[in-house]
């Protein structure tokens, strides 16, 4: 071969992040090294692969685009190969790159990491969080194996494994008449001022819920932080509607609590998605058995119950 591993990885760096200087951080090296992977590879292919454009950083040729997706692919079947390599003589070796949808992330993590570690203590997890489309991205790209996110805004080709259903829930002020009530529907809500979690496939979705029955939500704040959106509820500024809920939204003791809707909504699915190369990895396999066998044993109904 006429270039390294770790040249076409920084290659695949530079492609991802459209700058050698973000590349370079990422990678936690030099800028020159990166200059030098991207030129060895050029001469070796005697092409034009990428064009340095001022203001818009490295922009690839068409040749570049098409050697890009090579280049992708070559690395997650390298990286699968090395994985089962290690992983022939005992238990799964290796690195696994693990995306999860930002909000969910601190009620779901913590089961499944316990628990993969646990098992498999020679798998190093590295993890990315993000809204659902960054979820959709990373993973259609390949910078990820697997995300937990919810399936709707997963493709429908892509293998998906399903967890839990999560039916929406009204984080109410505690100070609010409407917290003393067992469950709501959505004709109280509609009138009170509403917080609205503003991320890609979120907002669509809480306000759909109202569309579909003929009513329209009072926003009076938005916000892309689901801590912060915690916090303007405690603050009094207004309700809002989550999907997952912990014990604390329950309790009572940060402000506001958590309450059930009576109108017969939506439950969208959480669970694993991933890509198709990566289910031939070991790696994959073992920890798609362990996040179905958490959500078979019910250890997330503390979330959506």
């Amino acid at each position: 071969m006429r270039f390294t591993l770790k040249q076409l990885r920084y290659f695949d760096a530079v492609l991802r992040t459209g700058s050698v200087a973000r590349a370079a951080v990422e990678l936690n090296i030099s800028q020159s090294s990166i200059t030098a992977a991207i030129d060895a590879i050029e001469q070796a292919t005697e092409a034009e692969l990428l064009r340095r454009m001022p203001a818009k950083g490295i922009v690839p040729t068409d040749k570049g685009e098409e050697a890009g997706k090579r280049i992708r692919s070559f690395l997650e079947q390298a990286r699968i190969f090395e994985s089962d390599l290690l992983s022939m003589t005992g238990d799964p070796t290796g690195i696994l790159r693990l995306a999860c949808y930002a909000p969910t992330a601190p009620y779901v993590l913590p089961a499944i990491l316990r628990r993969v570690s646990a098992d498999y203590p020679s798998i190093r997890i590295e993890l990315k969080e993000g809204d659902m489309q960054v979820i959709t991205e990373l993973l259609s790209s390949g910078v990820v194996d697997m995300a937990l996110t919810y399936r709707r805004m997963t493709p429908d080709s892509q293998p998906f494994v399903p967890m839990f259903r999560a039916k929406p829930m009204a984080l109410i002020p505690d100070t609010s008449p409407l917290a003393q009530r067992p469950q709501v529907s959505l004709e109280d809500l509609a009138g009170e001022p509403m917080v609205l979690l503003d991320l890609p496939g979120a907002q669509g979705y809480f306000l759909g819920i109202f569309e579909k029955e003929g009513l329209r939500p009072n926003v009076v704040h938005t916000t892309k932080s689901s801590s912060v959106l915690r916090g303007l509820v405690s603050a009094q500024f207004g309700y809002a509607l989550m999907n997952i809920c912990g014990p604390t939204d329950r309790s009572g003791e940060d402000g506001y609590v958590a309450k059930p809707i009576a109108n017969s909504l939506d439950a969208p699915q959480f669970g694993v998605a991933y890509t198709t190369a990566s289910q031939r990895s070991a790696i994959v396999k073992s920890v798609l058995n362990t996040c179905r066998e958490i959500a078979a044993k019910g250890e997330f109904s503390h979330l959506i119950d």
